[in-house]
């Protein structure tokens, strides 16, 4: 069996972001899990970078916590690359 994909930098920092969102939402991850019809433990994995997000998990995990994912993304970009426009 393949061993799973190291999470590169971009995806532990959109993760990071999404975590981050989702704690000032004041959801728990069980409460996020609910909203998208999955188990807690999913969301704890992708959190603690055991698994990844596709993007459309990705997607549907910021519009869930009621963030526009393209927004976010944007932060997370502009984040690591100031000068970028």
């Amino acid at each position: 069996m393949p061993a799973a994909p190291v999470p590169s930098d971009l995806h532990a920092r959109i993760v990071a972001a999404l975590t981050v969102v989702r704690r000032d939402a004041k959801l728990r991850q069980v409460d996020l899990a609910k909203r998208l019809g999955w188990q807690q433990a999913y969301v704890s994995r992708y959190e603690t970078g055991e698994r990844q997000l596709g993007v459309d998990e990705y997607i549907a995990v910021a519009q869930a916590i009621g963030v526009d994912p393209l927004a976010l993304l944007d932060e997370v970009l502009a984040a690591n690359a100031p000068d970028r426009r």
